[in-house]
């Protein structure tokens, strides 16, 4: 008996949303029967990743209503602005279909509680597509927690560190990532780090988060930037930025480890995710770049 094949809708196509249907296109268990995305010029550059595996032309929608109102479809792939995921993420499940969210995912406790009630009503699951947690190197440090190498686990450090700058600024209007450092103060992308972190101590799975502590620097680095590689009429020039250049929160487990996550994506840094592992028995530090 061969595989069962999913039909799915993907909604947005980004560069995001085409690296993930690149990887879709590879997997013969996947059809992609509908792609969607309010800017049409998009759709040649899909149809390109499907024409070079030889695969049939997805039917395009500009209204993801109309998509979702299809019955072959099964699964919807989000991979959108940040603060359209959870809107989306919900009419998918209230049209039946599951739901896959890029990060990142809800921004307040009120949207996890959307989240969980519209689960509730519909018993159609939603999952965060966090990427890190299959990264080699996380995976690696899970299976040795799991084999005992670490003994008991005491102490955690994780997050994200990537100089985003030219990036954040070199778009106008706002992209996601600009919008929210424009407009939300606190660590706007923890789940690269959280995610293999929680698999590691066993969140939700018999432990759980129980509290956090969390302070922001100042919000400097992006206007600095700007001054420094802006004309000076640029439309951000002069904008206060709310997001802090740097952030880091310290949680609390509830079978006593501590987790420190940091967020730094405005400053002049190495990429890194921060990771340390600390045992009773063992250490596991993720190497640190030195600044050239």
């Amino acid at each position: 008996m061969g595989n069962k094949v999913a039909k799915l809708g993907v909604i947005g196509l980004g560069p995001r949303g085409l690296n993930l249907m690149r990887t879709m296109t590879s997997i013969e268990e996947i059809e992609i029967t509908a792609i969607c995305d309010t800017y049409p010029e998009t759709f040649e550059k899909a149809f390109q990743i499907f024409d070079e595996a030889n695969l049939k032309r997805p039917d395009t929608y500009t209204d993801y209503n109309e998509m979702l109102g299809r019955q072959d479809i099964e699964g919807v792939i989000i991979a959108t602005h940040w603060i359209t995921h959870i809107p989306l993420a919900i009419a998918c499940m209230k049209a039946g279909k599951y739901a896959g969210v890029e990060v990142g995912g809800a921004a307040s406790i009120e949207e996890c509680w959307q989240l969980v009630r519209v689960y509730e009503e519909t018993g159609v699951p939603c999952m965060l597509l966090e990427n890190c947690c299959y990264g080699k190197y996380e995976m690696m440090v899970l299976n040795m927690i799991k084999k005992g190498i670490f003994g008991e686990v005491v102490h955690c450090e994780c997050g994200y560190g990537h100089d985003l700058r030219k990036h954040l600024v070199g778009q106008y209007p706002p992209n996601n990532r600009l919008y929210n450092n424009m407009h939300r103060n606190g660590d706007l992308y923890p789940t690269h780090g959280v995610g293999p972190i929680a698999k590691m101590l066993n969140i939700n799975r018999g432990n759980r988060f129980v509290s956090l502590t969390s302070m922001a620097s100042k919000a400097v680095g992006l206007r600095d930037w700007i001054k420094k590689n802006k004309e000076p009429g640029y439309e951000l020039a002069n904008y206060d930025f709310v997001a802090g250049d740097v952030v880091q929160t310290l949680i609390k487990c509830a079978h006593g480890e501590t987790v420190l996550v940091t967020h730094n994506v405005t400053l002049p840094r190495p990429y890194s995710r921060f990771n340390v592992v600390q045992g009773t028995n063992a250490i596991y530090m993720e190497e640190r770049k030195a600044i050239i």
